[in-house]
C-alpha cells in the first residue's frame, strides 16, 4: 500500500460499525506521553470557539494539523505524529458526553500504561497523579470541564455548538504510511527538529504524486516519463521558492502584516482565491485535493486530459507558474512595479489585475491601472484636505505615498525602483513638517526635546531667544517626571511662537517679492494641511515628531546617513528640495510649503493624463 494523504472529517473517526468504533488508535511505546499543559488545551478550545462563532466563510471548515499513522494487521492504527491534538480532542469529546451530548468516539490508548484504555474510558474531573501521562490527561480534562462551565454562563449553546462543529466542520490532514513504512523511522524523521507539516509541503505532496501526474491514462509504461515530470516539477517549485526569499521582491508582491509558514503559501492562497476571513491554513491543500477527486470521478474530464497528454494537476501547475511569471514581470517592469506596488499596498484583488493583464495588450493595461489608481486617491482640490478630519488623514496618507512612488517612477535612469520592502518593515504614518502643538509630547520625551533645541536657541542672538534657552536650562536641571506639564507646554508654545514670527516676516518679504497676494494660497498656512505633512516613522520618538524644523531637520538627515529608510519625498522636504532658492534652512516657510504643494500637484497629474 502506498502513503495516503488527504483531509479527514473527525465525524469518520467516530463512525461505528456494529456497535463499535471503527477508528482505534493506539500511542506506540517509542513516543513521549501526553503532555499539553493548561495553555495548550485553551488555546485549543479558543480557537474552536473562534470558529464556530465567527461568519462563515467559503470553506466553513476548521483544519487540525497532520495526523500521521500506520494501519496495524488487527486493523488498529498506530499514531506517530499529532497525538497531543488526537488525544485532546478524545478528552473533550468524553467531557461532552458527560453532558447527556450524543457522540460517537474512537478508542485510544497508550503501548506503555496498560490499563490506558479503562482510565481514558472513565474521566473525571478529578486529578490523577498515577504517573505522568494521567496526571496531564486529567488535569486536562478539568482545564476542559472548567473552561465550558465558564463560557457556558455566557453562551448557553456552547457545548451543543462545540458537538455539532466537531461532527461536521472539523477535520485533521491524514498521513497513513504504507505497510512497508518503518514506524521508528518515520517517527525519527517527523520529530527531527519537531517542524509540523505546512501547507505548501502538502500541496508539493499533491502536485508531485505520480497518481495525479499520470493524466489517468494507462502509464504501465511510462514510469520513466512521470518520474521525469515529478523531477521538472519540484525543480521548478524550488526555483518559485528561491526567487521569493528575495526581500525586494517579496517586498512587492506582499504588503500585508500575516507571517506565513512559508512564502509559497501566500502564492498557493492568491492561486486558489483564499477569502480574508478564511482562517484554515490548510485551505489550498484542501482546494487541490478535492479538485483531484472530482476528476477521479469524472471520465469525461479523464479522457481530455489522457488525451492531451496533460495531467490535471500539470494544468494546474501551469496557472501556478503563470501567475508566478506575471508577477515577476511586474516587479522587473520599473512602471509595473511602482504602479501595482501602490495597488497591492491598498489591498487590490491581484488574480483579477492578472486576468486584465492578460486580456488586453500592456498600453491599455498601464492606462487602466492609472485610471484605477486615480479613482482611489485623487481628489478635485487638495487644499480642502485636513489632518484634524477623520475622513481625510487616510486620503492624506495615500496622496503622500503616492507622491513617494511616483516621483521615485518618474526619476530617470531604469534602476531607481520605490523599496516596498524597506516601506513593509516600518510602521509610517502621517507627521507634521512644522510642528506647533505639544500635546503629543510624551513626559518620557522632554528631556530629549530640550536638550535637541538648547543649541538651536542659543546660535540666535536676539533677548527673545536668550529668554527661551534660559528657561530649556532651567527645564534641564529637573528630572523628567518633575517638569509640569503646563511649564512645558508654555516653552514648547514661546519656542513655536518665536520660530513663527521669524517665518512670517520672511513670508511677507518673499511673497512681495513674488508678487503673490498673501491670501490667494492663505490654506498652505494651515498646519493640518498637505502642505505641512509627510510620511515619517511611526515608531519614532514624541521629541522627534514635534521638533522645531531645523531640529527634526538634523535627526532625520542623522538617520539617513546611519542608513535608515527615510521615505525619499520627506527627505526632500527637509533638503528643501522643492523650493528654488531657500532663504532659511532652519524653518518651513510659507514659500517652502507652496513649492511642495505645486510638485505634489504636478507629480500626481500623471495620472490624469489621457495617454502616456
Amino acid at each position: 500500500m502506498s502513503n495516503t494523504l488527504k483531509p479527514i472529517p473527525v465525524s469518520q473517526l467516530l463512525v461505528q460499525v456494529n456497535d463499535q468504533p471503527e477508528y482505534r488508535f493506539f500511542i506506540p511505546s517509542f513516543q513521549r506521553g501526553f503532555r499539553w499543559d493548561e495553555d495548550q488545551v485553551t488555546d485549543l478550545l479558543e480557537d474552536l470557539r473562534e470558529f464556530i462563532y465567527s461568519p462563515p466563510v467559503t470553506t466553513g471548515k476548521y483544519c487540525l494539523q497532520p495526523i500521521v499513522v500506520k494501519k496495524e494487521q488487527d486493523n488498529s492504527y498506530a499514531v506517530l505524529d499529532g497525538q497531543q491534538r488526537l488525544t485532546t480532542l478524545f478528552i473533550l469529546i468524553s467531557r461532552l458526553r458527560k453532558k447527556g451530548l450524543s457522540l460517537p468516539l474512537y478508542t485510544l490508548s497508550y503501548r506503555t500504561r496498560p490499563d490506558s484504555a479503562t482510565f481514558l474510558g472513565n474521566l473525571q474531573a478529578v486529578a490523577n497523579s498515577t504517573n505522568p501521562d494521567y496526571h496531564y490527561i486529567s488535569k486536562a480534562y478539568i482545564t476542559i470541564d472548567n473552561w465550558l462551565n465558564k463560557e457556558s454562563l455566557t453562551q448557553k449553546d456552547i457545548e451543543h455548538k462545540f458537538a455539532d462543529a466537531l461532527q461536521s466542520s472539523v477535520e485533521f490532514i491524514w498521513y497513513e504510511v504504507g505497510q512497508d513504512a518503518d514506524p521508528i523511522d518515520i517517527f525519527t524523521r517527523i520529530n527531527i527538529g519537531k517542524i509540523a507539516l505546512t501547507n505548501a509541503e502538502l500541496v508539493k505532496a499533491v502536485f508531485l504524486s505520480k497518481n495525479n501526474l499520470e493524466g489517468f491514462a494507462d502509464t504501465t509504461n511510462h514510469q520513466q516519463a512521470l518520474t521525469l515530470k515529478q523531477s521538472i516539477l519540484a525543480l521548478e517549485w524550488e526555483q518559485i521558492e528561491k526567487a521569493l526569499q528575495d526581500p525586494s521582491f517579496w517586498g512587492f508582491i506582499y504588503q500585508g502584516a500575516h507571517e506565513f509558514e512559508t512564502r509559497m503559501d501566500y502564492l498557493l492562497d492568491l492561486h486558489t482565491d483564499k477569502k480574508a476571513g478564511d482562517k484554515n491554513k490548510y485551505h489550498a491543500f484542501r482546494h487541490f485535493y478535492k479538485q483531484v477527486n472530482r476528476i477521479r470521478q469524472d471520465k469525461g474530464k479523464q479522457q481530455n486530459h489522457a488525451n492531451k497528454g496533460q495531467s490535471f494537476m500539470e494544468e494546474q501547475w501551469d496557472k501556478l507558474k503563470n501567475l508566478f511569471d506575471t508577477l515577476y514581470e511586474w516587479y522587473h517592469d520599473k512602471t509595473f512595479n511602482h504602479l501595482i506596488g501602490f495597488l497591492i499596498h491598498e489591498k487590490t484583488d491581484i488574480p483579477q489585475l492578472q486576468k486584465e493583464f492578460k486580456k488586453t495588450d500592456r498600453s491599455a493595461f498601464l492606462q487602466m491601472i492609472r485610471e484605477k489608481i486615480a479613482l482611489k486617491i485623487i481628489s478635485a482640490d487638495i487644499s480642502i484636505l485636513r489632518y484634524t478630519d477623520s475622513n481625510h488623514k487616510n486620503k492624506l496618507n495615500k496622496l503622500l505615498l503616492l507622491h513617494n512612488i511616483t516621483n521615485s517612477l518618474l526619476t530617470p535612469g531604469g534602476k531607481s525602483y520605490f523599496p516596498f520592502e524597506a516601506l513593509n518593515q516600518q510602521d509610517w504614518s502621517l507627521e507634521h513638517i512644522f510642528a506647533q502643538n505639544s500635546e503629543e509630547l510624551r513626559e518620557k520625551d522632554y528631556h530629549h526635546w530640550l536638550k535637541e533645541h538648547l543649541p538651536y536657541f542659543k546660535s540666535f542672538k536676539d533677548e527673545t531667544a536668550d529668554k527661551i534657552a534660559d528657561n530649556i536650562k532651567n527645564l534641564l536641571m529637573q528630572d523628567d517626571t518633575s517638569i509640569n506639564k503646563e511649564t512645558m507646554q508654555a516653552c514648547f508654545s514661546d519656542a513655536a511662537k518665536y520660530i513663527q514670527e521669524r517665518i512670517n516676516n520672511d513670508d511677507k518679504t518673499n511673497a512681495a517679492d513674488a508678487q503673490i497676494a498673501p491670501d490667494e494660497y492663505d490654506w498652505l498656512n494651515d498646519d493640518h494641511s498637505i502642505a505641512n505633512l509627510a510620511l515619517l516613522d511611526g515608531s519614532t520618538n514624541s521629541a522627534i515628531k514635534n521638533s522645531l524644523f531645523d531640529i527634526k531637520r538634523k535627526m532625520i538627515l542623522d538617520k539617513d546617513k546611519k542608513g535608515l529608510f527615510i521615505p525619499h519625498e520627506t527627505k526632500k522636504v527637509f533638503l528643501k528640495y522643492y523650493t528654488e532658492s531657500p532663504q532659511h534652512l532652519a524653518y518651513w516657510t510659507f514659500q517652502d510649503r507652496k513649492a511642495y504643494v505645486d510638485n505634489i500637484t504636478t507629480t500626481l497629474s500623471y495620472f490624469l493624463k489621457t495617454n502616456l
